[in-house]
């Protein structure tokens, strides 16, 4: 099904579906570094998540194999953003003040940074939710050999639960302090709207990282990045999502 608009809302819905993470093999892998990454000093993230185990355990969402770029659910239950130089010494460490457990409720887990400006924000479901242990004014080193989602790149710290609209942007920076920029990722009624097919809508330019299904498309095709910086392989076996972020 494609994007659709909630008249009733007044709102522009992606309707959409998601990918079960069983914790015990299931990760994504990108095999080499993502196509056209380059180090720099800001980015984007943004994706829906539903933890349904792993409390008090590290779950990743995103990590590259040096550990130089990694977002995370930590043992403290906390979203935690950690990046590094190529020297391999952290210049932004990044976490929420609140903790997230397991839960039938979908949470959007969304987050930019500019270090030129030592300046960040993490905002859980539309709601600002910031703890800083260090911005630096240094430049993140993102290229890398591999990339993996759901896991740490050897297949430990598998997350537990459903991923949807998973988009990842170095390179690119909105501030979400402004609503208009969130809106371009999350409705009013806490929805996924629609980021456009390679997801370029929300800053013009596609992000190198966009893992999407459309509602009723075959799970697999989560792999498919509908970004421009390569696809990923599966590791086990994904399922489709009970739930998804647009019911």
């Amino acid at each position: 099904m494609s994007h659709a608009v909630l008249a009733a809302l007044g709102e522009n819905i992606r309707v959409c579906d998601s990918a079960d993470f069983d914790a015990t093999n299931d990760y994504l892998l990108r095999g080499a570094d993502l196509t056209g990454v380059a180090n720099s000093q800001t980015g984007i993230f943004s994706c829906w998540v539903r933890i349904d185990g792993g409390n008090s355990a590290q779950i990743s969402l995103l990590h590259n194999a040096l550990a130089r770029f990694l977002i995370i659910r930590n043992s403290s239950n906390k979203f935690r953003l950690v990046g590094k130089n190529a020297a391999g010494a952290a210049i932004i460490d990044i976490a929420t003040s609140s903790t997230y457990l397991a839960s039938t409720t979908w949470l959007n887990v969304l987050i930019a940074w500019d270090l030129a400006n030592t300046t960040a924000s993490i905002y859980i479901s539309d709601i600002s939710d910031f703890a800083s242990s260090g911005i630096l004014n240094d430049t993140l080193d993102y290229t890398d050999t591999d990339w993996a989602i759901g896991a740490i790149i050897n297949g430990n710290a598998k997350f537990d639960g459903c991923m949807s609209e998973l988009y990842f942007a170095p390179g690119q920076y909105l501030d979400f302090s402004v609503i208009a920029n969130r809106r371009k990722f999350i409705s009013s009624s806490l929805r996924p709207v629609y980021l456009g097919s390679d997801g370029s809508l929300p800053t013009g330019t596609a992000p190198l990282v966009y893992s999407h299904l459309d509602d009723g498309e075959a799970v697999a095709n989560f792999a498919t990045n509908r970004g421009t910086g390569g696809n990923f392989s599966i590791t086990g076996t994904l399922d489709t999502g009970s739930t998804s972020p647009s019911d």
